[in-house]
């Protein structure tokens, strides 16, 4: 497995980040919470710490309260702020790897939530934010329960907002991650014949991932022949492939805990006229988004780009889906590309978005195209231009 090792100067940026965000929410504490399967991406951005289940602890800056006693797990040595909780299990990682935090180790004798009372105690707390889809609501009402002059605000937008705009480092990974997918698309591409079932490809391209030097798949890789193309996020099933359909690929990798999202249709042979339409009205869409996308505009405004050039060519209404979203350390990040408030948010320079319109006609098929931008205060730069956007015809 590949990790980004970030030097300590990045990591004091992350978290002056969000105490940054502390301060516009005017609370004095960041809980993040990290069990398996969530959290994680926050926990390892801000702390380097990528073990299974933790919590970190960010106090605003107070006079800490320093303990005299080095009984059992909990003390604070130097008055720092940065506070990360974890198991046994990774008493020795996250020591390698968080070390711009204080490590405190749980056990039968301090458990989690008492460490975590004594710490909002020390650090004079009266506020804390964390995100409430992924913090147990167990823990947060015991908290409150036993802290009544604590206000727990629940705020998963602002702490999402952290992410946003990536540094040098991350960029550099984000463009390594782009090009292992592109090599694997470009490979994967001789293998798909007339007769080969939804699943051989999809088995196919996971293999060929790996080769290329994935850690893994980002998500389960998305392949759709024919009338299965209609389905938006259909999964790959025993269907074979046959000549004259349209075929959807949409997938990601992941590499030193950041990831890609790239989608192509190709035609299976020779194509009818109004599958060609479709996907040249898809296609103009998508590049039409990637020429106007600009550092400044606000997601809504780049979905309207791409819905008004599909409903000019009568498509509208086959878009079911917003245009895109952010990507870093998870597929589905901010800033957001879609209709009304969802894409309220402005995209700033630095931030890495997908441009990916889609049409969607049920007993026809269906079309998307996406790739990768990274905004810049020029313009932008596109992570998946290696793999040409006109429709491939395979001769099979």
């Amino acid at each position: 497995m590949h990790m980004l090792k970030l030097d300590v100067v990045d990591m004091r940026t992350r978290i002056k980040k969000a105490l940054c965000v502390l301060k516009a929410e005017k609370a004095d504490a960041l809980l993040v919470w990290n069990s398996e399967g969530s959290g994680q991406p926050a926990t390892a951005w801000l702390s380097g710490f990528t073990g299974s289940w933790s919590i970190l602890l960010i106090a605003a800056k107070k006079q800490i309260l320093r303990s005299s006693t080095t009984r059992g797990a909990f003390f604070v040595k130097g008055g720092r702020e940065n506070f990360l909780i974890t198991d046994g299990r990774y008493a020795e990682q996250s020591k390698r790897e968080a070390k711009e935090y204080e490590i405190l180790i749980t056990s039968e004798a301090h458990p989690t939530c008492a460490i975590l009372r004594r710490l909002v105690c020390r650090c004079k707390v009266t506020k804390v934010l964390f995100d409430g889809t992924v913090t147990p609501y167990s823990v947060v009402e015991d908290l409150r329960r036993e802290l009544p002059e604590v206000v727990f605000s629940s705020q998963k937008r602002a702490l999402q907002e952290l992410r946003i705009v990536k540094g040098k480092e991350e960029l550099g990974i984000l463009s390594e991650v782009a090009k292992i997918a592109c090599r694997s698309f470009k490979k994967l591409i001789p293998f798909i014949q007339v007769g080969i079932t939804e699943r051989e490809i999809a088995r196919r391209l996971e293999s060929l991932c790996l080769l290329e030097g994935a850690d893994n798949l980002a998500f389960p890789i998305i392949v759709a022949s024919g009338k299965n193309g209609a389905l938006s996020h259909a999964k790959a099933t025993d269907k074979k492939i046959k000549r004259g359909e349209l075929l959807t690929i949409d997938f990601g990798v992941r590499y030193k805990g950041y990831v890609s999202d790239m989608t192509r249709t190709v035609a299976v042979g020779e194509i009818s006229p109004q599958l060609f339409r479709m996907y040249e009205a898809v296609r103009a869409a998508q590049e039409r988004g990637c020429r106007k996308i600009k550092a400044g505009m606000t997601g809504k405004e780049l979905d309207t780009v791409c819905r008004n050039s599909l409903v000019r060519r009568g498509y509208g209404k086959y878009f079911t889906h917003g245009t895109g979203h952010g990507i870093g350390m998870e597929v589905h990040e901010l800033p957001v590309a879609a209709p009304g408030n969802f894409g309220r948010g402005v995209l700033p320079a630095g931030s890495v978005i997908t441009c990916e319109p889609g049409v969607y006609i049920k007993g026809v098929g269906g079309v998307r195209i996406e790739d990768t931008l990274v905004l810049t205060k020029k313009g932008n730069a596109n992570l998946a231009a290696r793999v040409a956007k006109k429709l491939l015809i395979l001769r099979c």
